[in-house]
């Protein structure tokens, strides 16, 4: 199922309250219809119907489907519970299932706190309105049992649409805070690595400044001194950044499988080719990190497959999950991560595809092996 976001959910959710309702609504009508009653009474059902269905439809909409929050609605629910007792008692038994509907209508429109007492409320109406209508004991025992029955399925299904938005939120929150821990790392290893360095090569020069006038040859020593640490400091940034960069697949894997395990997702990796060169690794990487990223947030994936393949000296790299939402131009809504993936696997020959089939959204990835494209890979991402 595409776009299953938490307003889809919502809005499906509302329509199946609803649904069953009518349902209800035109079984009771149908069974009451076959006593044959006088047209007035006719015409009286069928206005009663239509002013409850009309209620029940404004609180249930407003609460489920729009989400706007609950006791926004109580007059209507009064007027349900009223006019379904009213039918009740002057009609006759057939329309016993329509004070279970309101009660239901107020579990998913009221707080707990209202709804609470709500309840009990209408199913004591309903047992009171039995014995006024002299309804056999074990007729009114199956009509409370389904009525209460009935309240319990359609407050179940009124949690769902909040249950669904805090899932969304979650997932969104869980990749947000893959990529700050992500900087968080990077930030402190660069701290480690030049705080230091340009600390000293500070203290230093402010010495060479006082020296410069009356003892040169202290003041050059110094110079010489911070060089040397600012030389030092430039390899470390760049081992540094090396090292960054060229984390290996396996370890990317071990990474995705654990935040995907926080999510929820489960997830299939296969072992990791043996001789992968590093530059392929690198670029691998970034494929990896970035198709688990669009899976947290823009999918409602619950698993999720990840392939590595060796064939005709290529590395092909599969990701694939289920129940994605609408793809844009590239694959996923926008698709700017995809983009600059496509760019990272043309700097080593390889190229990328992605779309969705058959309820699967499929990223596949092929990248050469050889030295030959390895051009300035490295580079492209550093200018990054």
């Amino acid at each position: 199922m595409h776009g299953r976001t938490p307003a889809t959910v919502a809005r499906a959710v509302a329509w199946l309250i609803l649904l069953t309702a009518t349902v209800f609504l035109l079984e009771a009508m149908a069974l009451w219809l076959s006593y044959r009653p006088p047209p007035g009474q006719v015409v009286a059902a069928v206005l009663g119907s239509l002013v409850f269905g009309f209620g029940y439809a404004r609180a249930v909409w407003d609460a489920v489907a729009r989400g706007r929050g609950r006791n926004r609605h109580q007059a209507d629910l009064a007027v349900c519970a009223s006019v379904s007792f009213a039918m009740l008692l002057a009609l006759g038994p057939a329309w016993g299932a329509l004070p279970c509907l309101a009660a239901g209508a107020a579990v998913v429109s009221l707080t707990p706190r209202r709804w609470g007492w709500v309840v009990p409320l209408v199913l004591a109406g309903t047992a009171v309105a039995g014995f006024m209508l002299a309804v056999p004991a074990d007729v009114l025992v199956d009509m409370l049992v389904k009525s209460a029955v009935t309240v319990v399925v359609l407050g179940t299904l009124g949690v769902l649409p909040p249950f669904a938005r805090e899932m969304h939120e979650n997932r969104a929150e869980l990749a947000r805070l893959a990529v700050v821990e992500e900087r968080l790392r990077f930030s402190r290893d660069l701290h480690d690595v030049l705080g230091h360095g340009l600390s000293v090569i500070g203290m230093k020069m402010e010495v060479a400044l006082l020296l410069i006038e009356n003892d040169p040859g202290k003041a050059a020593g110094e110079i010489r001194d911070a060089l040397g640490i600012s030389r030092e400091s430039a390899s470390d940034l760049r081992t540094l950044v090396r090292g960054y960069r060229q984390q290996s697949i396996a370890a990317e894997l071990d990474g995705v499988r654990s935040v995907l395990s926080s999510a929820g997702i489960g997830c299939r990796t296969d072992e990791v080719p043996l001789d992968i060169p590093q530059h392929v690794q690198d670029v691998a990487g970034w494929i990896v990190r970035e198709g688990v990223t669009n899976i947290l947030r823009h999918s409602r994936a619950t698993e999720c497959r990840i392939k590595l393949r060796v064939n005709d000296g290529r590395l092909m790299i599969e990701i694939s999950n289920d129940n994605p939402v609408a793809a844009g131009p590239d694959g996923r809504a926008g698709g700017s991560g995809l983009h600059g993936l496509r760019e990272r696997l043309a700097g080593i020959g390889g190229e990328l595809t992605a779309g969705v089939h058959n309820g699967t959204f499929t990223l596949l990835a092929h990248a050469p092996l050889g030295e030959s494209h390895r051009h300035d890979a490295g580079a492209e991402v550093t200018r990054r």
